[in-house]
């Protein structure tokens, strides 16, 4: 049992290494993303403002974003959501197991 609890452990840890990197690659995508936006509003802000109203100005900062870059950003971003998913999911997997063997060692106990 304690080669299976060592082997445990150490399959907890990289998994919880794996949702750190995860979580500090997703809001870094975020960042990215959201910087990318606030350059092209300032870059663009009189033209913005002069928008007659909020629909027309959204349809416009819309237009703007319609770019190789912005849609490489939004990729990127999906992508490492999609990682940050799977890894969250491995720890509540290997959280599960932790209390399925809890629970089977109370009982022969």
């Amino acid at each position: 049992m304690t080669v299976t609890n060592n082997t445990l452990i150490e399959e907890i840890n990289e998994a919880y290494r794996r949702l750190n990197a995860a979580t500090e690659a997703l809001a870094s995508a975020d960042r990215s993303l959201a910087e990318h936006v606030r350059r092209v509003r300032l870059d663009n802000a009189e033209a913005i403002l002069e928008a007659k109203n909020e629909r027309t100005a959204s349809l416009y900062l819309d237009g703007l974003l319609d770019t190789d870059e912005h849609h490489r950003l939004e990729a990127d971003r999906a992508r490492v959501e999609l990682d940050h998913q799977h890894a969250r999911r491995e720890v509540e997997r290997l959280h599960l197991i932790v209390r399925l063997l809890g629970v089977t060692e109370e009982k022969r106990g």
